[in-house]
């Protein structure tokens, strides 16, 4: 299948993430939503929060076990031990929380669904290195671990875990970006509301 070849090349994820990102920015400048403000804003907001920062420390805390050893060893502890992608689900969770911060089901949609899209083949393909370099262990953790969905019954964890603390820094810098993404919708909105910014379209 050659699509599943995409994920062989961080790059192409970085350009992905990054032209995705330059339209939404681009509809977020010159569109305003209909939720406004109110309550509904207020909760929409909220929400985006809240999933905002579940993705942030979620990722940090996955990156603990994984962090410098992606391929080399086989986690299967902590968040791995109820999904083999945990970094990915929390991806999509901050996904979502950025979606529902900017108050417009068409952002949240465009969001999620490009996620849907593009990840199953960079998890397929990833999931065909881990097969060929750990062989019957990784078939062994498949049958047991669901790809996506997690199992909170199998959540198992060490007393000590080994941290490699560049990798881990690294992976604490990149959750920020959901954080300061999520400030930087907040500032867009505020600027609308405050007809700083033009609102050429309302979106729903």
């Amino acid at each position: 299948m050659k699509f599943l070849t995409v994920g062989k090349h961080p790059k192409i994820r970085i350009v992905h993430s990054r032209f995705l990102a330059l339209v939404v920015l681009f509809l977020l400048l010159v569109c305003g939503n209909r939720l406004g403000r109110g309550l509904a804003r207020d909760l929409s907001a909220f929400a985006g929060l809240a999933c905002v920062i579940i993705a942030a420390l979620g990722r940090v805390w996955s990156s603990v076990y994984i962090a410098g050893r992606k391929t080399s060893t086989l986690v299967a502890s902590g968040p791995y031990s109820t999904t083999r992608n945990p970094l990915y689900l929390f991806s999509l969770i901050g996904a979502a929380g950025l979606g529902l911060a900017s108050g417009s089901l068409v952002i949240l949609a465009l969001l999620t669904i490009s996620f849907g899209l593009y990840y199953p083949f960079v998890i397929l393909r990833e999931e065909e290195s881990l097969r060929k370099i750990h062989g019957e262990a990784f078939e062994a953790y498949a049958t047991k671990v669901p790809r996506f969905i997690p199992k909170m019954s199998l959540y198992s964890e060490p007393e000590v875990c080994q941290v490699n603390t560049r990798q881990l820094r690294k992976a604490i810098l990149d959750a920020g970006y959901f954080l300061w993404i999520y400030g930087a919708l907040e500032v867009v909105q505020s600027l609308h509301n405050a007809s700083i910014l033009p609102t050429l379209l309302k979106l729903p």
